[in-house]
C-alpha cells in the first residue's frame, strides 16, 4: 500500500488529539460525595456546646457541614407537654470544606428584633413570648432571652447569643463567629432554672485556623491579687450562696396509731368477816353471888341481859339488874311475899 503524501503527518496529529482528550477527561474526574458528608448524626460527646452538669441531657445531635461553617442541632431531654423539641442550635463560622466544588455556604446574619421574633414564632408556635429588658451576660458575653407560658404548667425560654470579637485589627482576617440559640420548655420550672442553662454551658469546639478567635483578647490579670490593702473574700457581697444547693427534702413522719385498750381491774374478792372465836368455858360452873348467874355457854346472863364484847375480843358480862323495893312497900314478918300498897 502506497501512502499519499502528508498522511503520516495527519496520523500523528490525530493520535495527539486522542491523547489530549483522554488527559482532559481524566482531569475532570472528582471524588464521590455522599450525603453523610454534609449531614449526619453524631454522638453526644461530640457536641460543640455542652449543657451544664445535671442537665438537661443530650438526646441526639444532627450535624451539618457547609463550606464556611458547621451547624449542630443538639436535642435536649424534655418533660413538657408543649409541642416542639428542646434544642441548642450552634453555628460555628470560619471553617473550610473538604470539597472545593461544593456550593453550600451558610449565610451569617446579625441579630435584630424582627429576626429574633421570627425565630421564636418558628420554634414556639402559638406561645406568647415576652422579651426581657434586662442586660445579662454569661462567661462568653451578653445574651438576650424571652419567657412564655406553654401548655399546662410549662414555662418556655428562648435565648440568643452571638459571640464575636470586637477587635477587628485586620480587615480580612478570619476571626470567626459563634451563633447560639436555646429553645427549652419544662413543666413546673422557674426562670432561674431555665436561665441556668445559658449561664453554665461550655463551648467545646474551635477552628484550627490562624487568627480564629471570636472571644477577643484575654482579660488583664487582676492587679489586686497578691497585694496589700485589697482584701478578697471567699464569697460575693450578696445574700445568695456561692454554690446553689437543692432545698432540703420535706419528709412527713407518721406516728404509728396506738389503740388504747381500757382494762377493767379484776374484782378483788371480799373476805367474809371472821367472827371472833367463841371460847368454851372450862372447869366447874360457879354460881353468881347475886343469885342471877352468867352463862358462859350462851354469853348471856341468867336474867336475860346480853353480854358485851370489847374491841380486843374479850367478853364482859352484862351488869346485873338490882331491884330496889319502894318505900311504900312493907315486908311481912311471916316470910310472905312483898306487899306493895
Amino acid at each position: 500500500m502506497t501512502l499519499q503524501p502528508g498522511w503520516s503527518g495527519r496520523r500523528a496529529a490525530i493520535t495527539a488529539s486522542i491523547g489530549f482528550a483522554a488527559l482532559s477527561l481524566t482531569g475532570c474526574a472528582g471524588k464521590p460525595i455522599q450525603s453523610e458528608a454534609f449531614i449526619k448524626s453524631v454522638p453526644p460527646e461530640q457536641a460543640m456546646v455542652m449543657p451544664p452538669p445535671g442537665g438537661p441531657a443530650v438526646v441526639n445531635i444532627i450535624e451539618r457541614r457547609f463550606n464556611n461553617a458547621i451547624s449542630q442541632d443538639i436535642h435536649l431531654a424534655t418533660n413538657a407537654s408543649t409541642p416542639g423539641q428542646n434544642m441548642l442550635k450552634v453555628q460555628l463560622f470560619g471553617t473550610e470544606s473538604a470539597y472545593s466544588q461544593a456550593d453550600n455556604s451558610l449565610g451569617m446574619s446579625s441579630i435584630t428584633e424582627g429576626r429574633i421574633s421570627s425565630e421564636m414564632r418558628q420554634s414556639l408556635p402559638r406561645v406568647a413570648m415576652a422579651k426581657s429588658q434586662f442586660y445579662v451576660q454569661n462567661a462568653y458575653g451578653p445574651f438576650g432571652y424571652a419567657f412564655g407560658r406553654g401548655r399546662g404548667s410549662d414555662l418556655c425560654l428562648y435565648a440568643w447569643q452571638q459571640i464575636r470579637t470586637r477587635d477587628q485589627g485586620t480587615p480580612f482576617a478570619n476571626y470567626g463567629v459563634i451563633q447560639i440559640r436555646l429553645r427549652t420548655c419544662e413543666a413546673n420550672a422557674t426562670e432561674a432554672k431555665l436561665l441556668s442553662v445559658m449561664y453554665n454551658f461550655t463551648i467545646n469546639a474551635s477552628v484550627d485556623a490562624l487568627g480564629w478567635n471570636p472571644y477577643g483578647a484575654n482579660r488583664e490579670f487582676n492587679s489586686a491579687v497578691g497585694t496589700t490593702g485589697a482584701p478578697i473574700y471567699p464569697r460575693p457581697a450578696s445574700s445568695e450562696p456561692m454554690v446553689q444547693t437543692l432545698p432540703p427534702r420535706q419528709t412527713t413522719s407518721y406516728a404509728p396509731r396506738v389503740q388504747v385498750r381500757r382494762v377493767q381491774p379484776a374484782a378483788q374478792p371480799v373476805a367474809a368477816p371472821v367472827a371472833p372465836p367463841q371460847l368454851e368455858p372450862r372447869g366447874p360452873r360457879v354460881p353468881s353471888p347475886f343469885g342471877n348467874g352468867y352463862s358462859s355457854a350462851t354469853g348471856r346472863s341468867s336474867d336475860g341481859y346480853a353480854a358485851t364484847t370489847t374491841p380486843n375480843g374479850a367478853t364482859v358480862p352484862a351488869t346485873q339488874k338490882v331491884a330496889v323495893p319502894s318505900p311504900s312497900c312493907s315486908m311481912a314478918t311471916d316470910g310472905a311475899d312483898v306487899v306493895c300498897r
